[in-house]
């Protein structure tokens, strides 16, 4: 008996591709922008106030990924509860392989997370320094071995893997057009 439901799995899978398309977002219309001048640059002291907010939202939606299963008397719906109670016999090697790499490349936002991300946290706040980050080319790793775990819990309930969209790509192109051309 698999202690987890079809609807929690999918609602697990929505909420890794949520975190995606939040990253992707983020990405898309301020890394990997290269019109800036011509579309954001438009509206500099927003898009800069908006650049903050999506890159540290798009943080927390990845750290709540890695709360604990449990805490005090409520239930999270995180990598850890997926872990904890999918019931993944022979799937369990796999499972934690794919869990080890996340929470490898996790350690990089966790100070981010437990400082400034989830608190307000006096010093760092104070001495402004930088907490968490991906060093160039870890989230697109994380996102990847991320999608591996999305697609092994969907196969499970659903006998099929869960495709990240790129509707949030789509919609940022859209959005530099028409900045663009205004």
């Amino acid at each position: 008996m698999n202690p987890i439901s079809g609807d929690v799995a999918l609602k697990f899978c929505e909420l890794c591709n949520w975190a995606q398309e939040c990253w992707l977002t983020h990405r898309r219309l301020f890394d990997e922008n290269d019109r800036t001048e011509r579309t954001i640059r438009k509206a500099k002291y927003f898009t800069e106030r908006l650049a903050i907010i999506t890159q540290e939202y798009t943080l927390l939606q990845i750290c709540k990924l890695h709360d604990p299963a449990t805490q005090k008397n409520s239930l999270n719906i995180t990598i850890d509860y997926m872990v904890r109670f999918g019931d993944w016999g022979p799937h369990a090697e796999e499972m934690h392989r794919i869990v080890s790499r996340l929470d490898a490349l996790f350690e990089n936002l966790k100070s981010a997370r437990n400082k400034v991300l989830a608190h307000n946290d006096l010093e760092a706040l104070m001495n402004s320094a930088t907490l968490g980050a991906f060093p160039k080319g870890l989230d697109d790793q994380y996102f990847s071995a991320l999608q591996e775990l999305v697609n092994v819990v969907h196969t499970k309930w659903f006998d099929g893997p869960y495709p990240f969209n790129d509707l949030a790509g789509a919609d940022v192109d859209e959005f530099l057009y028409i900045l663009e051309k205004s």
